[in-house]
Formats: structure tokens, sequence, C-alpha cells
């Protein structure tokens, strides 16, 4: 008797996913190393053989996913879009068999070995070494805007994001995200050392319309200093200079501007230069956003933690002078008093971790085929003959899968063999994460394959502490890939 779960179709050529996971082993060591003889080995290939499976790859995504020559190779910007897409696509597929299949959890994802994470502050380079050792986790960081670091994240090219925003950072992304609060993040103003209200402790805004401003624009592409003045009830100042964070710091260095800063800012120092409360008390909310199919609940949480504690150490370190205000004495001890209890938070998801199944336990690509088949046709002779082998060598395939998995897939009896309704529910979360691929429009293009670079050595992509590399579209910012333990 079919079950009454319905299992939604999926397009044709997303059935036909063209990557499985050895080949996204091969994409991720080409991705880590740089070198090709090396990325071949970490896949378990040898270097004409790794060659090979590139050119299947660029034929059938229609795109050139690694850009190559004798000795060397590195991901091209589709390469690495794509990489992050069908390695989250593979870990949602996990995720499904852990709650569908076996019935645990929600949170029953392993952490990656390497995290891509795009910030909006540099603050972020300080922990790299911080969370190789107490998190055991690599971290690979790009720098750009707020608004470019979100849609860094919404097209898929990183795991996670750590940016600021005056409203709810969950809400300014399409994809499904989790976010978490790194800090409640007041603001003050930097004024030069020769301004007339240099010399008062607290500032109004008020004060400081008629001044030339220089502000970032936040993630939503507002600027914050208008928006922080709206949100005070005031009209924004007639003279403000919309820059990106470090020429924003360059003008206040050298005086050209006054400016707005935070305890999740960079430092502006100068002598020249000195600090002072507002009155009116604004701030912004800087936050980490994940993806909760590549980054576990308890990784974000301590990272998250780490990212806190490093904000406030740095403060009083940097900036004990403000906490003369008690206002601000307050908010430190509020700050650290929220630190604490998601500290603990943190361990204690940490306590009991859930069972993770072999790697010869996971769920491939032919496997979704086959489960896919019957699904879709109602019983395993209909589904038999789609896939063109006989009713007993596709039950016999499906016994084996069952027998790595260690769970029941099919349903025998006197009427005949079905699907399992855990099963059916599996396939069902599975149509949704073939269905996100395929919104993405990173497979299966039908582009036609460029044509290999000219002679010459491509630059590798950095994976030693401190080597630089170019965005993963060749013109964005700098990544730092940092290595640690892993």
């Amino acid at each position: 008797m079919p079950s009454a779960i319905h299992v939604p179709s999926a397009p044709d050529r997303l059935k036909r996913l063209p990557l499985t996971r050895p080949d996204l082993r091969l994409l991720d060591a080409i991705g880590q190393c740089g070198d090709l003889a090396e990325a071949a080995r970490r896949a378990g290939l040898r270097a004409p053989a790794a060659e090979r499976r590139l050119d299947r790859l660029d034929q059938v995504t229609g795109l050139r996913l690694a850009l190559r020559d004798a000795r060397t190779a590195r991901l091209s910007a589709d390469g690495a879009r794509v990489l992050v897409a069908v390695r989250r696509f593979f870990r949602q597929v996990d995720h499904a068999v852990q709650t569908e299949i076996y019935g645990r959890g929600t949170e029953a994802l392993n952490a990656p070995r390497i995290l891509d994470i795009a910030t909006a502050e540099p603050l972020i380079e300080d922990l790299v070494e911080d969370a190789a050792d107490t998190l055991g986790i690599l971290l690979s960081v790009s720098h750009d805007t707020p608004l470019r670091v979100l849609r860094q994240l919404d097209g898929y090219r990183v795991d996670a994001a750590h940016t600021w925003g005056l409203a709810p950072l969950s809400h300014t992304v399409d994809r499904t995200v989790r976010a978490y609060d790194v800090l409640d993040d007041p603001l003050w103003v930097i004024l030069p050392l020769g301004h007339p209200l240099a010399g008062r402790d607290t500032v109004s805004l008020s004060d400081l319309r008629d001044e030339n401003w220089v502000s970032e624009a936040g993630p939503g592409g507002e600027v914050l200093v208008s928006q922080i003045y709206r949100s005070a009830g005031l009209t924004p100042p007639d003279r403000i200079q919309v820059a990106e964070a470090s020429v924003a710091r360059g003008m206040l260095r050298r005086g050209d501007a006054v400016g707005l800063g935070s305890p999740a800012c960079p430092a502006v120092f100068a002598p020249s230069l000195v600090r002072r409360s507002l009155r009116e008390r604004p701030r912004r909310v800087a936050g980490l956003l994940v993806d909760p199919a590549v980054v576990p609940a308890a990784l974000a949480l301590q990272l998250a933690a780490l990212l806190t504690d490093r904000c406030l150490s740095r403060f009083t370190e940097r900036h004990g002078d403000m906490l003369r205000d008690p206002w601000w004495a307050d908010w430190l001890r509020g700050q650290r008093a929220e630190l604490a209890r998601r500290t603990e938070d943190a361990a204690h998801s940490l306590r009991t971790p859930p069972a993770l199944p072999a790697e010869s336990a996971q769920v491939d690509v032919e496997d979704l085929r086959l489960l896919r088949a019957v699904a879709d046709h109602g019983s395993i002779n209909r589904a038999a003959a789609v896939l063109s082998i006989s009713q007993s060598a596709l039950t016999r395939r499906i016994h084996r899968l069952e027998l790595r998995l260690g769970a029941r897939l099919l349903l025998r009896s006197s009427r005949g063999t079905e699907l399992t309704a855990p099963t059916r529910q599996f396939l069902g979360r599975l149509a949704a994460f073939e269905a996100e691929l395929q919104a993405a429009g990173l497979m299966g293009r039908g582009e036609t394959v460029p044509p290999k670079e000219p002679g010459g050595s491509p630059q590798r992509r950095g994976h030693r502490a401190g080597v630089e590399r170019p965005g993963r579209d060749g013109r964005g910012p700098a990544r730092r890939a940092v290595a640690g333990r892993s």
C-alpha cells in the first residue's frame, strides 16, 4: 500500500547531480592546497586521474571549476561557488539521514575542517589562531563591506558572516541562516583633540549636526550616521561622506572629519584624537550568521562567544578611558554577564555530541538516484525498468545500502516492496535541497567550457598562515587561509 507522504519530483538534471562525494573531496583539496599532485593525493587519486576527473566535471557542469597547469590548480570563481553549494547539499543530506532515517535530534552535523567566513571587521583576523587551538577549526577569512559580506553569504560563497546591522541580521539575507549575537555595540564619537567639544565628557548628536562626518554604509545600504540621527529623532547632518571602513579610519586619523566608533570597531589611535560618549547612547548590533546545514550550533555558539570575548578584552585594553563614564562601566558588566551565560550554553551544547555515521555510511549521489526512482515510479519493478537494471539487482543494491546505513529503507511483504515512511520523509526533504541547488543556478548551466589558460603557472591559493590569495571571483578582497590544528 503506497504511503500517504508525497515525494515531490526533482528536475531531471538535478536527479543526475554531477558531483559525487569523491568529486567534492577533490575540489575541497584543490581549494586547500593549490598543488595538483597533493590535491590528488588527499583525494585518494593519482594526478592524471584527478585531471581526468576535473575534465569530466567541467564537461557535465558546463563550468570551468579549476584553473590549472601541469603542476598547480586553484578553484575558479565558479568552482569555489560550486564547492560551497555542493558541500552544503551533502551536509543537508547527512542531516536529513540523521533526523529522518535515524530519528535523531536536529543538531546532527559535525564541524567542517575549514570554515569559509566573510567579515566586515578585521577583528576576526585576531581569532584564527585561537579558533584553531580552542575550537579545532580553521578559518578562511575574506574582508568586505557589510553589504557585500551578506551578499557573499546570500550567494553561497561563504558558510558564515561576521558583520553588523541596525536591524536583525537574519532578515537581511534570503537563504536559511541562523543568527548569533556577538555584541550589543554602543557607539561613541571620535573628535580631533582641538575640537571645541573635545573637553566635554559627553556630547550630544545635536551639537555635531553641522560637522563634516564620515560614515560607513550598513548591510541594508543605509548610511550609519544618518540612521543614528533619525533614530534619535534628529535631522541628519548635511555633510556626510560615505566611505569604506579603512578609508573612514584614515580620514578620522588625519582629522578630516568626525565619525563613530564602538567596542566592535577597529581602533583609531592617534595623539590628535579623543573619544567621547554620546548622550543619546546610539548603538548597533554585531552578530554572526551561519549556514545551519554546515555549521553546528555548538560551534557557532563557541565562535560567537570567542568574538564577544575578544571585543570586550580589546575594549578594556584600548578604550579604558571610556570606563570613567559610569554608563560604560555598567554596559561592560552587563556584557560580561551575558558572555558568561552564553559560554555556559556553548559548553552545555558540547556535553552530549550526536553520534555520527562513519564515512562509509554516507549516502552518495547514486544511492539517492536509486531511492528517488523507487519513490517516483511507485515500485521496485517499474523503477528497475527505468534504471535499466533487473528488479533483483535493484533490490540487492538497496539492501547493501541498508546494511551500510544500519537502517531499513524498504518494506517487504507479500504485496510487494515499498519505501518506508522515514525514507519517504527523507526524500521529501531531499527535493527541497535539490531545488535550492537549482535556484542557486550553480549546476548544469550547459555553458561552453572556456579554454584552458595559456602557459604559465596560476597563482597558488594560500595554505599556510599569512599567505594572501585573491578573492573567489579573482577580483574581490584578499582572502587569508590560516592553518592550524585540524
